[in-house]
């Protein structure tokens, strides 16, 4: 685990990766609140995961960033190692994913709609998750 985390932060990386581990605060807390405040927004952009292969490509791509910068910034936070397999799982999970486009979409036809039918709870928990990941950070 150590080794991982030193890989990833060697040359002054810890920066960008604290960056982008606050970028997905933001994002969930902005996805959160959107879905009280503008839900068809929030809708029409769930609609739009995985419509082409290069949009799957760059979720996944995202997805792997950001696993990849949970796993640099785990031992700053308070829970380190959750922080750590969150992050893990992320990364490992992303790679498959940007090369199953037909498979990733044929799980958002029905995941999407169940994403809908749920969405004033989805809002709440993105807002959660981002506040208990700022705190654990912080």
């Amino acid at each position: 685990m150590d080794q991982i985390v030193q890989t990833l932060t060697q040359y002054e990386l810890g920066f960008m990766w604290r960056l982008v581990v606050w970028a997905c605060i933001a994002y969930l807390l902005i996805l959160g609140a959107l879905v009280f405040i503008r839900p068809a927004v929030v809708n029409r952009f769930f609609e739009g995961f995985v419509t082409s292969g290069r949009i799957n490509f760059l979720e996944a791509a995202l997805r792997l960033i950001a696993g990849l910068a949970f796993v640099a910034v785990s031992p700053e936070t308070k829970f380190p190692v959750v922080f750590f397999w969150i992050g893990a799982g992320l990364a490992i999970t992303a790679i498959p994913m940007m090369f199953l486009h037909r498979f990733n979409r044929s799980r958002a036809a029905w995941a999407i709609p169940f994403a809908k039918r749920i969405l004033p709870l989805m809002g709440g928990v993105a807002i959660a998750v981002g506040v208990l990941i700022a705190w654990a950070l912080t």
